[in-house]
């Protein structure tokens, strides 16, 4: 970054920032990422750099929705499906779809959130990702599988392990 920035590579500097922000998150420092993140979206939206500003609120969506702030993370990856869908970025956009599913999965928008991984599923397909394909699958089946309530298992094992004891029980007669 800082050879980037001594030789006055703007674009370098904002992609490095974007990568700081990228290993910040890694380590789960998300304050950190978001920091580094928002400079380099800063710098890509002065250079106009719509791919970089794509990318950068990425990581900032990813920052935030780890910090459960998910709402916020749904407005950053949709800012990032639009340029995505704008410039005719199929991974990006895939990419966007995926998280934004992610993260309407986390305020309980499950119709929005199966959508997401629908669309995001069909722009993997297309490019012929089947490692990504199955990560959507998985969240759609996952997703699609009606919820037990634990109370409903707690209870069931809790009569299983009555009704064991009654047998032992019963045969030690």
């Amino acid at each position: 970054m800082d050879i980037a920035k001594e030789i006055g590579d703007i674009r370098g500097e904002s992609r490095s920032l974007n990568n700081l922000g990228n290993a910040y998150y890694s380590l789960g420092q998300y304050q950190k990422a978001i920091a580094f993140h928002q400079q380099s979206l800063d710098i890509f939206k002065e250079i106009g750099d719509i791919r970089g500003e794509s990318n950068s609120l990425i990581g900032l969506g990813n920052a935030y929705n780890s910090l459960g702030q998910y709402e916020r993370a749904i407005a950053f990856y949709q800012q990032s499906l639009d340029i995505a869908k704008e410039i005719g970025d199929i991974r990006g956009e895939a990419n966007a779809w995926f998280n934004l599913g992610l993260s309407l999965e986390k305020v309980d928008r499950e119709q929005d959130a199966l959508g997401a991984y629908r669309n995001a599923r069909e722009l993997y397909q297309t490019m012929g990702l089947d490692d990504k394909v199955q990560n959507c699958n998985n969240a759609i089946e996952d997703l699609s599988q009606p919820q037990k309530p634990v109370v409903f298992r707690t209870r069931f094992w809790g009569w299983l392990r009555r009704l064991w004891r009654w047998l032992r029980g019963w045969f030690r007669r």
